[in-house]
């Protein structure tokens, strides 16, 4: 299991991860619609000379977007996803998840059952083929119901994934996000078949990234995704307290303690 951390592409604090135990950066895919070609090359020669492979990506959707609604207008998301995922390719991401709330969120008024069809038709029209045209992965990410009002568990996560059934579109498990919902751990079990990412901070303390003594059991979350046959990576999202690099040093060295179980 690799473990990641994620850090915007143009925050240099990206360029320290190797030396704290990070194996990957996860950066946000929106940050790439304004990067011209020469300033992507310039930042793929810093990276590669700190070390620092860019695996996965967050952030997937800008937040003026509209995905559901009567406003919803996919062929916007299809011509963003052609501009940004050749850019994210040429960095060696592999992963894209998609949480972006506001884009997804259902309108007041707006019937749930329209949304969740608008989502599904994104998944098979627009994602599906811009995805499989990179060799890349989307991962559905549930996000709490204070964030977003659809797709909030795993549970539902999954219902979409397997609805819309593409080879290209998967599920990434939050562990702030199931325990803020107070979704059980153990639903990871029957998903093994779907989950391509996993995300990990503490619903008890504000967010934070784990840490050995903040009083969560992460055991069993990585017992669940062992259960579920997961041997994908991890990523810490999350804050990272006032020094970044020795919260982020501890905190890949204790989640190895449970990685290594897998």
């Amino acid at each position: 299991m690799k473990i990641g951390c994620c850090v915007p592409l143009f925050d240099d604090r990206i360029l320290l991860l190797p030396s704290l135990g990070i194996d990957y950066a996860e950066i946000g895919l929106a940050s790439l619609e304004e990067c011209g070609t020469a300033r992507l090359v310039r930042r793929m020669d810093e990276l590669r000379a700190a070390g620092v492979e860019c695996l996965s990506a967050n952030l997937m959707f800008p937040s003026r977007m509209r995905l559901t609604g009567e406003d919803a207008d996919h062929a916007a998301a299809e011509s963003y996803l052609e501009n940004v995922l050749p850019k994210a390719e040429m960095l060696g991401i592999r992963k894209v998840v998609f949480g972006s709330s506001g884009p997804r969120s259902i309108p007041d008024g707006f019937p749930r059952e329209r949304a969740w069809a608008q989502l599904v038709a994104l998944c098979r029209d627009v994602i599906e083929p811009a995805f499989a045209r990179c060799g890349m992965v989307c991962c559905i990410e549930p996000l709490r119901r204070a964030e977003c009002n659809i797709v909030n568990t795993c549970t539902e996560g999954a219902e979409l994934v397997r609805e819309a059934a593409c080879g290209h579109v998967r599920l990434l498990a939050d562990l702030y996000h199931m325990d803020s919902e107070g979704e059980p751990r153990e639903v990871l079990s029957g998903m093994g078949d779907i989950l391509a990412h996993t995300h990990i901070a503490s619903a008890k303390n504000s967010r934070a990234i784990p840490h050995s003594e903040d009083g969560e059991d992460y055991g069993e979350f990585f017992r669940a995704l062992a259960s579920a046959g997961y041997g994908g990576d991890v990523s810490l999202e999350g804050g990272m307290g006032e020094n970044f690099e020795e919260s982020v040093a501890e905190s890949a060295e204790y989640l190895r303690t449970f990685a290594r179980e897998l």
